[in-house]
Parts: structure tokens; sequence; C-alpha cells
């Protein structure tokens, strides 16, 4: 048990895991996938729990992986460092 502390959801899990393995490359989260792609991978997320990431179409554009990682993040409705601690972050 991980106690108050939220398991991490499945689309930053999968997405990450397969950053790590296939795209240690420079710029990879400052770098965007191809759209078509990223909204590809989006809607396979909403469809079933967990995509297969292996397919041919993410190995050739792993940007795509780590855009929707970002734009996961940037969605939230309460931001990575919290409102209630942005001023301890500042």
């Amino acid at each position: 048990s991980r106690g108050s502390c939220p398991a991490v959801p499945q689309v930053l899990r999968s997405c990450t895991e397969f950053v790590e393995q296939h795209g240690v490359v420079d710029g990879i989260y400052r770098l965007s996938g191809v759209a078509s792609n990223i909204q590809r991978l989006r809607q396979e997320f909403e469809a079933q729990r967990c995509p297969e990431l292996q397919r041919d179409v993410y190995l050739q554009d792993v940007h795509c992986v780590s855009s929707l990682c970002k734009a996961y993040c940037r969605e939230l409705p309460n931001p990575l460092l919290t409102y209630q601690l942005y001023d301890k972050f500042a």
C-alpha cells in the first residue's frame, strides 16, 4: 500500500516505460510526435486499458508516446506541482 499516494495512471506508466526502453534519444520530451499518431494513441488508451506500444507506428515515432505523456500532464485538473504547494515550490 502507498498510503494516501494514488497509483500512477496506466497511460503514464506505459508511456514512460516505453520511452525508457525505446526513446532514449536527444529531445525525447522536447520534440513533438506526429499529431495523427498522438491522437491514435490517445484513442487506444481511452478504448482499452493498455494498447500495444510495440507496433511499428509507435516504434518509428517514439516522440508521439512522449508527446502523449506531456499532454496528459498538461491536462490534469491540478498540476503536478499542485496549486496548494505552489508557494513552497516557488
